[in-house]
C-alpha cells in the first residue's frame, strides 16, 4: 500500500509542499504553547497545578462515596 501512496505522490507535482507546510504548522503550534506557558503568571500555574489534588469540589463520581 506504501508503494501505491508513493507512486501517486511522486507523480503530482508540488507535493514538496505539503510536508513544509505540515512541518511549520507543528512547529508554530508547539511555539505558541510554550510562549503561552512561559508569559503565565505563577500564581496562575500554581492554581493549576493544585488542582488534581483539591477535593473541595464533589464530582458525581465522588458523591457516591
Amino acid at each position: 500500500m506504501l508503494r501505491f501512496i508513493k507512486h501517486h505522490l511522486a507523480s503530482e507535482s508540488g507535493v514538496e509542499f505539503y510536508g513544509i507546510f505540515s512541518l511549520v504548522i507543528f512547529v508554530l503550534f508547539f511555539l505558541i504553547v510554550l510562549i503561552r506557558i512561559w508569559k503565565m503568571k505563577k500564581s496562575t500555574v500554581e492554581e493549576l497545578s493544585s488542582i488534581p489534588l483539591s477535593s473541595d469540589d464533589l464530582t458525581p463520581q465522588n458523591e457516591k462515596l
